[in-house]
């Protein structure tokens, strides 16, 4: 049975990311900081086949415990890793506190390379395993009152480029999605500003989708929503400066 693990599985995303896979036969490893909800969600008859359990992706120890849970339930295997966990405070940067930035970098930035390079065994040691980044439309350029959540997603996209080359010979095909604003608690904690300017094109169910859709070809990065690819298209091929024109507009 091909498996996966999931960070951030308890909801949103992350959830229905677990949700596609279970329906389409992985063993499914729910691990995120609330536990107890992904050990509830074993009760359902979809994640039958399921493992869940703590992972709190700041911490190596924990990274390496949940690791080792997993591959204990899935006899080693790790076909998919996806990197969902994520943390986002919106408005102007100067109103965010010193632990709201290092939050987002923590997890956004130093969990997302901590987990990949722990489950970098588990990866190789599986014929054409994946790691799938959840990245964001806001690393097409960055965006104001997400300065800091933007700039944590311009690194996701570097390094999901760069393993992708450094993982070649590991057979380890490495990627990521670019959604646009998701309709999620965590995409209705964007700054009002964004929230009026910006359509909620997408639910977590389509992002979930399309993740699983990466299993099936090889792909740098998948933008997600009408409207994302036209401001990725435009800002491609007119520059910067359309690129900023077409950004600061969504802020009004």
């Amino acid at each position: 049975m091909k498996a996966v693990f999931i960070t951030g599985a308890a909801q949103g995303i992350g959830l229905a990311i677990a949700r596609q896979f279970a329906s389409e036969g992985y063993r499914v490893g729910l691990f995120d900081i609330n536990a107890a909800r992904c050990e509830a969600l074993l009760s359902e008859p979809e994640f039958k086949d399921a493992v869940a359990g703590f992972c709190d992706v700041r911490d190596s120890a924990s990274i390496d415990q949940a690791l080792a849970t997993f591959s204990q339930a899935s006899g080693g295997r790790l076909d998919v890793l996806v990197n969902n966990a994520g943390v986002l405070s919106g408005g102007e940067i100067m109103t965010h506190t010193e632990s709201q930035i290092r939050a987002m970098v923590d997890v956004n930035v130093t969990g997302l390379t901590l987990v990949s390079c722990a489950a970098h065994p588990l990866l190789k040691a599986t014929e054409g395993a994946m790691v799938i980044n959840l990245c964001s439309a806001s690393s097409i350029h960055g965006i104001p009152l997400l300065a800091v959540y933007s700039a944590t997603k311009f690194y996701v996209d570097g390094i999901t480029q760069a393993l992708n080359l450094e993982w070649e010979g590991d057979d380890i095909y490495v990627t990521c999605i670019k959604p646009p604003v998701i309709d999620t608690e965590m995409g209705r904690s964007l700054d009002p500003r964004h929230i009026e300017n910006m359509t909620w094109e997408m639910k977590p169910s389509a992002v979930a989708s399309a993740v699983f859709g990466l299993t099936q070809r090889r792909e740098l990065h998948h933008i997600l929503g009408s409207s994302t690819r036209t401001w990725h298209r435009l800002s491609r091929f007119f520059g910067m400066g359309v690129s900023r024109w077409l950004t600061r507009r969504m802020v009004g």
